[in-house]
């Protein structure tokens, strides 16, 4: 005989929800890892909207009396909260670089609306909610910057020039070569012709990247371009410092 497939954590993820009955969605902590903002996730969460009750033995269930149409999404045949909604009823408790962590996830991988997560985080605050200051400020921040950013490295670029009150640069902006290749930088001034390249290990440290980003940089010299460039080791004040000068 064969014997059947082992089941999975989708599979009984859908069994909680189904198992609360109708309207149940997942939520909290296992939304976040039906959305694969998360790894691991403990007991299943599951939320009911209204006034209904629900007893599932080995789950935790929650209620809410507002659970409007956009809060409701569907992943892997799975009904669950949207992300936006995911990320607030995640959020209170954590940590502020692990909510960060999630949201540019979200935004990067998932194509997540800013303009949705805080209109859900505004409705979900207040009396009766729990305190979400820390999503609140990564909300606020990355609302004031250009977008977030290819890397984490690029993120912190653009919050550290948002903050010190510096022009929001461009992001991956092209620029045609005189050997008639394309340069996308990544952060970019064009007015200015200031360039600013924020080089991570992974992609910058080995020799045939290091050949061509020097063979790039004479290159967008020639153009009349001034390179600036940036690792994870150097400060946000050296940044801010070196980018206020160049745009003079």
């Amino acid at each position: 005989m064969v014997g059947a497939a082992p089941t999975t954590w989708e599979q009984r993820v859908l069994a909680a929800v189904l198992a609360a009955g109708s309207g149940a969605l997942a939520s909290h902590r296992t939304a976040n890892r039906v959305w694969g903002l998360v790894q691991h996730s403990g007991r299943p969460e599951v939320l009911l909207g209204g006034s209904r009750v629900a007893v599932v033995p080995g789950v935790v269930v929650h209620r809410t009396r507002d659970l409007p149409p956009r809060d409701i999404a569907k992943r892997n045949a799975i009904p669950v909260t949207s992300l936006a909604r995911t990320l607030v009823d995640a959020s209170a408790g954590q940590d502020a670089r692990v909510v960060a962590s999630w949201v540019d996830d979200a935004t990067r991988r998932l194509g997540l609306d800013l303009a949705d997560l805080q209109e859900c985080l505004l409705r979900r605050s207040g009396p009766g909610h729990p305190p979400l200051a820390h999503l609140h400020a990564v909300v606020a921040d990355r609302l004031s910057i250009a977008g977030p950013g290819d890397s984490p490295l690029e993120l912190r670029a653009l919050l550290a020039l948002a903050r010190a009150g510096l022009p929001a640069p461009i992001l991956q902006h092209r620029v045609a070569l005189p050997d008639g290749t394309v340069a996308l930088l990544d952060l970019a001034y064009p007015n200015q012709r200031v360039a600013i390249e924020l080089d991570g290990w992974s992609a910058h440290g080995h020799r045939s990247a290091f050949d061509r980003d020097r063979a790039r940089a004479n290159q967008l010299t020639l153009l009349g371009w001034r390179l600036y460039r940036f690792t994870s080791a150097m400060s946000d004040a050296l940044l801010v410092t070196t980018v206020r000068r160049a745009l003079g």
